[in-house]
Parts: structure tokens; sequence; C-alpha cells
């Protein structure tokens, strides 16, 4: 895997999810932010010979769809539970 898009998928994703539920911007932005960094990762591997290229993108896409789903459940479980923080959460922060 290329080292940029490694580097988007284990540390960045995380870190924008991480920084939404401490601070509680907008999905909106943080949406943005997810999907700015994508299309780094896929700018980073654009030059690269089809199968990596696609290997690559598809393992970004694969991050940033997880990554999404995580920001909406935290928001279906905050929705569900105002005022209580779950275990996971506790994890994250």
């Amino acid at each position: 895997m290329n080292p940029k898009v490694r580097l988007i998928i284990e540390e960045t994703f995380p870190k924008i999810i991480k920084r939404h539920i401490q601070t509680r911007s907008t999905i909106e932005s943080t949406q943005k932010s997810l999907d700015s960094y994508r299309r780094m990762g896929y700018s980073a591997v654009k030059s690269l010979p089809p199968e990596e290229r696609e290997f690559n993108e598809k393992a970004l896409d694969t991050a940033y769809t997880a990554s999404v789903q995580q920001l909406n459940e935290f928001h279906a479980r905050e929705k569900s539970h105002p005022g209580t923080v779950t275990e996971a959460e506790k994890e994250t922060v």
C-alpha cells in the first residue's frame, strides 16, 4: 500500500473522527475533512500502475465508508442516549 494512503487510513481518518467526538464539530465539516483526505489519497496514487492504483483507491473508499459509518453511529447513539457516554466513546477520548 502506498505510504501516504496508509497514513490517511491508519492515522488521519481516526484522528478526524476522534476530534469530531471530542469537539462536537458539525457532521458536514467532518465529512468534508474525510472527503478532502480521501481525494488527497487518490492524488497520491494517480500515477501508479492500474492494479496498484485500484487497490489503494478501494482501501481509501473502504476506510472512508467505515469512518462515515462510525460518525453516523456515534450520532445515533448520542440521540438515543443524550448525556451518557458509552464505553466505546470513553475509549476514543
